[in-house]
């Protein structure tokens, strides 16, 4: 009898020991996927952040309205304007990514896919950095990058643009 319950309690030390090495092993693979999944969301942020950057500052300085021989600020496009609802593909200028999501899907070895949702902010700031309701020169851009559950917490880039001549 005692030799059974001590081969008993030597089965249960290994066993326990087994699964906290298992454990141990899963919450190092879930660490990993999730850098991973964090890195994919800041290259999508900064590649979203390019393709808004490539875009002109604003509707009338890229038809000429406004330029360095007539900086009119009236003739901005208006911070209440911005967005209008157009798809990410079809957003002309800065403040056009205003209120839009763009979805962005990987295929994953998993059998499900691995979604992100891009969004965007635009409004108008002053020389100070400070929100301003009324057009200025520089227009600032948030985009947020939001993913699978296992990432941590969304990624978010923040950058200001202004015309190339101001």
């Amino acid at each position: 009898m005692p030799q059974t319950l001590g081969a008993f309690l030597a089965m249960l030390v290994v066993m326990m020991f087994a699964m906290n090495f298992q454990q141990s092993s899963l919450q190092t693979q879930r660490r990993v996927l999730g850098s991973e999944v964090d890195v994919m969301a800041n290259a999508l942020a900064s590649e979203a952040m390019q393709y808004v950057a490539a875009k002109p500052f604003d509707a009338s300085v890229s038809t000429g309205v406004v330029n360095t021989t007539n900086p009119d600020l009236s003739s901005l496009t208006l911070d209440a304007a911005f967005g209008g609802g157009l798809a990410y593909a079809d957003a002309a200028d800065v403040d056009d990514f205003d209120g839009v999501i763009h979805t962005v899907s990987y295929e994953s070895s998993f059998g499900s896919d691995l979604d992100f949702d891009i969004s965007f902010l635009v409004s108008y700031v002053d020389d100070y950095g400070n929100a301003s309701v009324a057009p200025t020169w520089t227009k600032e851009v948030t985009v947020q990058v939001d993913g699978p559950s296992i990432m941590i917490t969304p990624v978010r880039l923040t950058r200001q643009f202004a015309p190339l001549w101001y």
